[in-house]
C-alpha cells in the first residue's frame, strides 16, 4: 500500500509561514497537541519547527517568543512522497535522522505529516491483518 491510503490526512497537517511568531507557534502547538508545524512558502515546504527547536531556541538565547520561527526551525527538511510505499517510508525513516516528515504530493504540495510511531502503528495494523488472513487458511492462532 502506498501512504496516502495509510496515514490520516483527515486530522491535517499544521503549517505556518516563516513569518509567523515563536509565540504563536507555540500557542498552536499547545493548542492542538502537536510537537511540531511545517513551514511553508505557499504550498512548498521550506522548513520545520518543533517544540524542542523553540525551547532550545529561546532557553539559550538564539530568540525570543517574539522572534520570528525562521529564526530556529530547520531548513533541511526532508520529505516523503504520498506515493512511496510503507515499506519505502520505513526504511527512508532508517537514513534520517528525524522522528517527523512532511508528506508531500507529486506537485511537491504538503498534504500531511508522517512520524516515526504513525510508522510503527501502520505496521502493527499491517502485521495484525497478515495475521488474520493466515489465520483462517491455516485453521489455528497464527
Amino acid at each position: 500500500m502506498v501512504l496516502k491510503e495509510l496515514f490520516r490526512q483527515d486530522e491535517g497537517v499544521f503549517s505556518l509561514s516563516s513569518d509567523a511568531r515563536i509565540s504563536d507557534t507555540a500557542a498552536l502547538m499547545q493548542r492542538e497537541k502537536i510537537g511540531c508545524v511545517v513551514i511553508v512558502d505557499g504550498e512548498t515546504v521550506v522548513g520545520i519547527i518543533t517544540d524542542r527547536d523553540i525551547a532550545l531556541g529561546v532557553a539559550l538565547g538564539a530568540a525570543t517568543p517574539d522572534s520570528f520561527v525562521s529564526e530556529v526551525m530547520s531548513t533541511d527538511v526532508k520529505t516523503v512522497s504520498d506515493s512511496m510505499s510503507l515499506f519505502d517510508v520505513t526504511r527512508y525513516f532508517r537514513t534520517v535522522n528525524f522522528k517527523r516528515l512532511p508528506v508531500v504530493d507529486d506537485k511537491m504540495r504538503l498534504v500531511g505529516i508522517v512520524s516515526t510511531d504513525d510508522v510503527m502503528a501502520m505496521l502493527s495494523r499491517e502485521m495484525f491483518d497478515t495475521c488474520s488472513a493466515l489465520e483462517s487458511k491455516l485453521g489455528h492462532m497464527v
